[in-house]
């Protein structure tokens, strides 16, 4: 059994279920735009660090979950 890893960036996963959800009406324009400047604005502050920490950490986690059931 060959096991086959896919890598798809934060970035990319989170434009495409905001594109989905506008299309679905889950979300609506004002709200996406929020969102938006609220990514470009924490981007550009002094949390961009922290936050980034955050997310690498959760993503070591998720990674050496899947090492230990391979």
């Amino acid at each position: 059994m060959t096991l086959v890893v896919l890598s798809i960036s934060a970035l990319v996963l989170s434009a495409v279920l905001t594109i989905v959800m506008l299309r679905t009406r889950y979300l609506r324009l004002g709200g996406a735009f929020t969102a938006a400047c609220l990514g470009y604005f924490l981007a550009a502050s002094g949390a961009a660090p922290t936050i980034h920490a955050f997310f690498t950490s959760i993503t070591a986690g998720i990674a050496s979950l899947t090492h230990s059931f391979g």
